[in-house]
């Protein structure tokens, strides 16, 4: 948990009050009983972003629903499977999402109890499933109370939703189109979602594709990384330089956020060249030179090999490895990285 305070945004007890209803419309109609999260359909909302629901429960662990934001939602959607195998501790900084979960008491916050002692919700004596949470996941972000925007999108979303599971309900086989292509989505607009039942005729079967990753953000070398250059090379000398998303949040403005972190360290020794921690607003541009400059300067010399474990990176910098006269070099495994995160890892708990 963050170690201040932050305070929630401001939000209308009217707001709350229609969500709180629309959440227990939802939980009354169970949806998880008859859907299951792989059962995914596109809603358009009126600025014609697309929002992505998934329906929590099938499991018989968390009960709600994901509402996953625009095509950075989707991406994570689409990738989650793959993206839990390879970094189940990612996912929570990857999501773009609003989420509904019922769930015990214990699991809310003080603001939350708050609100909704506010609103007069009493459940019935050892009920389950009987306090809902509401929470907006953005990358890189600590989960959060929502703002009154996003409350009222919840509010739309979670009706909508239940408008597309009714449909559903009486179309046997309503997803099995998706059987011909992962990417095939039934789509229907909020606004007819919210104006009463939904008829199969105003279901758009649309293929919904990623855009193409983006190009490479290759990374130049600055007037920093440049002075560097007339520094000794020490011969067969290695540094593996990584960065990622660590724990605990931080909290030093309105929302807390979950720092990347970027790491040095001497490939042979494991000691920490240069350390660097990263709000979700600086960019990777900026952390990777500044972090570089920091480490050869306190290394005193230039490697002449320096470790990457994602490919991608290989491109994107090349031009600051050139500029320190170094060699990129791809490994799977990071050894003195990986010590130091467990290190952190074992700190921070």
């Amino acid at each position: 948990m963050p170690t201040s305070s932050p305070q929630p945004p401001p939000v209308p007890l009217e707001v709350w009050r229609d969500l709180l209803a629309a959440a227990k419309e939802f939980r009354t109609a169970r949806p998880w009983e008859f859907l299951g999260d792989r059962d995914v359909f596109a809603l358009m909302d009126g600025q014609r972003q697309p929002w992505f629901p998934s329906v929590l429960g099938a499991g018989g662990e968390v009960f709600g629903v994901v509402l996953y934001r625009g095509l950075a939602g989707l991406s994570f959607l689409f990738e989650a499977s793959v993206i839990l195998k390879a970094d189940p501790d990612s996912a929570m900084f990857l999501q773009d999402a609003l989420m509904l979960d019922w769930g015990a008491k214990k699991d809310l916050r003080p603001p939350d109890l708050a609100v909704l002692a506010a609103l007069g919700h009493v459940p019935r004596a050892r009920e389950r499933q009987a306090w809902p949470c509401f929470r907006s996941h953005r990358p890189g972000w600590f989960p959060w109370f929502l703002e009154e925007g996003e409350a009222r999108e919840l509010t739309a979303g979670l009706r909508a939703t239940l408008a597309c599971v009714e449909l559903a309900r009486g179309q046997p086989g309503f997803f099995s189109s998706r059987a011909k292509a992962a990417d095939l989505l039934p789509t229907v607009t909020m606004r007819e979602a919210l104006a009463g039942s939904l008829r199969p005729a105003q279901v758009e079967w649309r293929h919904w594709q990623l855009p193409p990753p983006a190009l490479p953000a290759v990374v130049m070398p600055t007037p920093g990384i440049e002075a560097l250059a007339a520094l000794p090379q020490a011969a067969g000398g290695i540094m593996e330089f990584d960065v990622f998303h660590s724990f605990p949040p931080v909290a030093d403005g309105a929302r807390p956020y979950f720092p990347r972190l970027a790491l040095i360290a001497d490939g042979r020794s494991g000691f920490i060249h240069g350390m660097e921690m990263a709000a979700p607003g600086r960019t990777w541009q900026e952390l990777t030179s500044a972090i570089w400059t920091q480490a050869v300067r306190q290394a005193g010399a230039r490697p002449e090999f320096i470790r990457v474990r994602r490919p991608e990176w290989m491109a994107e910098l090349r031009p600051l490895a050139e500029a320190l006269g170094a060699r990129l070099l791809f490994e799977d495994s990071l050894p003195a990285i990986d010590e130091a995160r467990q290190a952190l890892d074992r700190f921070n708990r």
